[in-house]
This record gives structure tokens, sequence and C-alpha cells, in this order.
């Protein structure tokens, strides 16, 4: 029995897809960091960054923001306050600047621009 080149190659192919399938599903998926605030930080005025809020698990009134293991506070700043001092205070608001959910408005901990300070920031 003679089987051609395009044969061989399709079955070649089919077979690696299975072998590849095959060993992917051993690696377990990485889990989804929900509180893990992505996406670009964006300016406002004097130290005050804001982001967008998707997911925050519980009250916001109670929520803490932290800057890698560090947490970060006040909580509940003024608009001001953030603007004005920075040095990690944050406010979380309904319905602000044009989001139509909630936003965040905050500074870091030594008001560096969060976009290319290398931190990771969370909400929990």
């Amino acid at each position: 029995m003679k089987i051609y080149a395009n044969t061989r190659i399709v079955i070649g192919s089919t077979l690696f897809a299975l072998a590849s399938s095959a060993l992917l599903s051993l690696i377990p998926p990485s889990p989804i960091d929900r509180q893990l605030l992505r996406g670009t930080f964006h300016f406002f005025q004097g130290h005050a960054f804001l982001v967008p809020v998707i997911y925050v698990d519980g009250d916001i009134k109670t929520a803490r923001l932290y800057e890698d293991d560090r947490l970060l506070g006040p909580a509940n700043s003024t608009e001001q306050e953030i603007i004005d001092t920075g040095a990690g205070r944050f406010g979380i608001y309904r319905g602000r600047w044009g989001y139509f959910g909630l936003a965040l408005m905050f500074s870091t901990s030594d008001n560096s621009d969060p976009n290319t300070n290398g931190r990771k920031y969370h909400l929990r």
C-alpha cells in the first residue's frame, strides 16, 4: 500500500496535535487573580491616578488597596487629599470621571507613576 506525501503530512500533523493537546491538558491552569488591578492607570491630577474597578469582594467602603504586599492608605480619602498629598491615599467612587461603574482614585506610596514603577496593585 502506497501512502502519498500529502497523506503523511496530514497524519503526522494530526498525531502531533493530539500529543500536544494531551501534554497541555496535564498542565494545571494558572488561577486568575481577580484582585489584581490591570490596564493603564490614567493620570488625573497631582499625585492621583484613576482605574476602573471590575471586581470588588464585599463592601467598597471596607476595600483595601495593596502595593505589592504593602497596605496603602488611608482608605476613603477625599479627592483633594489624594491629589495634593498622595502617599498611598485612595478612594473608590461610583459613576465619576466618565466611568459608569466603580472607579479607584489612588496614589502610590512614594507618589511615583504606577504605570512605570514596576509594582502590582491589588484591591481586596
